[in-house]
């Protein structure tokens, strides 16, 4: 989902506090096993701050919103459905607190020196571009969001397809961990023919803020609008989809709802089934794929923790049932759990472990390419290319060594190492996405 490595990897927020400013500095830290560097300034009664991932290539994220309380800094994560709460010692070297997202961890922050690294990401996009680049906007509902639309110079009638992120807040490029994988897909499909529309997801870039409350649902009719946007283009002929993670469930949910606005989808590592299964499947695979795996006691907990999520529709009665079950183990602290509660009992995370696509992929008529990769542990191919392979117009391909990004890995146990991978997307995706778009009839 757009969970990048989950339990990694978190995007930092732009500061609301009071006047202090013991907390300005560079801070490193660890989270599970993964080094991570906050940089953090302050301007007056604004804060900012940025995060680096070294080890994964992940610098110069930018973050959104924190709140600091006398000696203790609170970090919410949105895009990462993630938090952070610590304290500051007396001497100001070092803050301690709990990093939140989904489960729990203690992390230490300390002062650091060091410069923020570069990056080797070979297949970036460096102008001059042989295309037209045009800065756009759409809107619906009172939101407005922003994009880029590439399209070849000199063509008179082509096919345009939409580039939907996956979970979590992303810009345009759906940049993540030093990567910009929807920068490589639309600059690749233009320099092929093909038009690319892709936009700021709510909240980020040139985009209209949303809603706590918003949910796929709602991220699937900022699509619809950019497909209303394009049919305004008379020189657009045929208008698909493209889908990363929760991003191809949008796009089965529109292809099911407008048929007669889209001619094609594609969906990269969509989920298929239920995203209770989603998520219960990707606690086994991460934990395997990082050599730890689920013990049986664990196993039953992320069963009922889900379940929970699943059936129990009143937030209270939810969160008190969290609690419960989180508590039995004894594993972590109250604040811990309070996080964690948090992040699980909201909009977004409940609508999403809820929802199920089987309604929506019954109803879908139009072409469909269905790509996922062996090695992804977030989105587990087998469980939801057999669910794709269902769709009479669908065409499903599995990718060995390929993980939820598309990376091409050296091994398995590599394969969650987003950042550390220079490739941004295998080159033979890139060709199969266009050599289907290309051959419709």
């Amino acid at each position: 989902m757009k969970h990048i490595l989950p339990l990694l990897i978190a995007i930092l927020s732009s500061l609301n506090c009071m006047s202090e400013t013991t907390f300005v500095g560079n801070w490193n830290g660890i989270v599970a096993n993964i080094p991570i560097v906050f940089h953090i300034s302050n301007n007056g009664d604004t804060w900012e701050a940025t995060l680096d991932s070294p080890s994964q290539g992940a610098i110069g994220i930018p973050c959104g919103k924190v709140e600091v309380n006398a000696d203790v800094i609170s970090i919410d994560m949105p895009a990462l459905r993630a938090s952070f709460i610590g304290s500051i010692a007396t001497d100001n070297n070092s803050i301690t607190g709990t990093f939140t997202q989904g489960m729990a961890f203690t992390m230490t922050l300390t002062r650091s020196t060091e410069e923020t690294p570069t990056i080797n990401r070979p297949q970036e996009p460096k102008p001059p571009f042989d295309y037209n680049i045009e800065e756009v906007s759409f809107s619906h509902d009172g939101i407005t969001l922003a994009g880029s639309l590439t399209y070849p110079k000199n063509s008179k009638a082509m096919t345009a397809v939409i580039l939907i992120s996956g979970s979590g807040a992303q810009n345009r490029d759906e940049e993540m961990l030093g990567h910009k994988p929807f920068a490589v897909i639309a600059d690749y499909l233009t320099r092929h023919g093909i038009a690319v529309l892709r936009y700021d997801d709510r909240g980020v870039g040139g985009s209209t803020k949303g809603s706590v409350d918003d949910t796929t649902i709602d991220f699937a009719k900022d699509a619809m609008a950019a497909v209303k946007y394009l049919q305004s283009r008379p020189e657009l002929t045929k208008i698909g989809l493209i889908g990363h993670s929760e991003g191809g469930t949008i796009a089965l949910i529109n292809a099911a709802a407008h048929p007669d606005d889209i001619d094609f989808i594609v969906t990269l590592a969509g989920p298929y089934v239920k995203g209770r299964d989603i998520i219960v499947r990707q606690n086994h695979l991460i934990s395997e794929t990082a050599g730890k795996p689920l013990t049986a006691e664990q196993s039953a907990q992320v069963d009922e923790i889900f379940n929970a999520i699943d059936n129990i529709t009143d937030t209270a009665e939810l969160s008190s049932r969290l609690k419960s079950i989180m508590s039995a183990t004894g594993d972590h602290s109250a604040q811990e759990i309070e996080q964690s509660v948090k992040v699980m009992t909201s909009a977004w995370y409940t609508a999403f472990v809820r929802f199920d696509p089987a309604e929506y992929i019954a109803k879908i008529t139009c072409p469909v390419l269905a790509i996922n990769g062996d090695w992804d542990a977030q989105v587990d191919a087998n469980q939801n290319l057999s669910v794709a392979a269902t769709i009479p117009t669908a065409t499903t391909r599995l990718y060995p060594r390929l993980n939820h990004m598309f990376q091409e890995t050296e091994s398995q146990s590599q394969s969650l190492n987003y950042g550390e991978i220079k490739q941004t997307i295998s080159p033979d995706v890139l060709t199969d996405i266009t050599h289907f778009i290309l051959n419709l009839k």
